[in-house]
């Protein structure tokens, strides 16, 4: 049984963000033998990382805030691929999902070089996510691209949690809520992604 977290960065619910992320579900289902969980940033008590990097040194790697992203990490290292979905907020992705990604942290893994009187001099990243899939679904409201930075927050968070990704789909002009659901071409780009995702 394959597992696929599928992780939805819009404060909105039935949006169009969510359309499409329910749609990559729908297409990973379809490959069967898949099980998926759907989780709604806002809808879990997820408190703002501080940035006291506790978690990535001194071997701690737990994150001294206690709420439910502790319990949302120990279900991600054991999934085998992702979901990333967020609208277009100022250019960039939405606050919840900014969040979730700095509350990730406790999942890489800080191997620091140190010289003889303990300075730092060096080091790399190991990530507990590695080798695992990932898609992005990304909608905004321009009718052209404008969601470059949104893409390359989540690429580049992809390359340092070593997740490999597996394709995006980017959907324009969604003014009104849900109206991607009109959009035949978007939605069977996103039905195709969760296929492959799940694959």
């Amino acid at each position: 049984m394959k597992r696929i977290m599928a992780i939805i960065g819009s404060p909105r619910k039935g949006g169009n963000t969510e359309v499409l992320a329910d749609k990559v579900i729908e297409g990973c289902m379809s490959r069967g033998g898949v099980e998926v969980e759907k989780l709604f940033i806002i809808d879990k008590d997820i408190k703002y990382c501080d940035g006291c990097l506790t978690c990535v040194s001194l071997g701690e790697r737990n994150c001294v805030i206690k709420d439910d992203m502790e319990g949302i990490l120990e279900r991600m290292e054991v999934c085998d691929g992702f979901v990333f979905a967020t609208p277009n907020h100022v250019r960039t992705v939405t606050a919840p999902m900014l969040n979730f990604l700095s509350r990730m942290l406790p999942l890489l893994e800080v191997k620091v070089e140190q010289d003889g009187k303990g300075y730092i001099i060096g080091g790399e990243f190991d990530s507990r996510l590695k080798g695992k899939k990932a898609a992005i679904v990304i909608s905004q409201g321009d009718p052209t691209i404008s969601s470059f930075l949104v893409f390359a927050v989540l690429e580049r968070n992809f390359i340092d949690f070593k997740l490999i990704r597996v394709g995006e789909v980017i959907s324009l002009g969604n003014i009104s809520k849900g109206e991607v659901k009109e959009k035949k071409n978007d939605l069977d780009a996103a039905f195709t992604l969760g296929r492959i995702l799940a694959s």
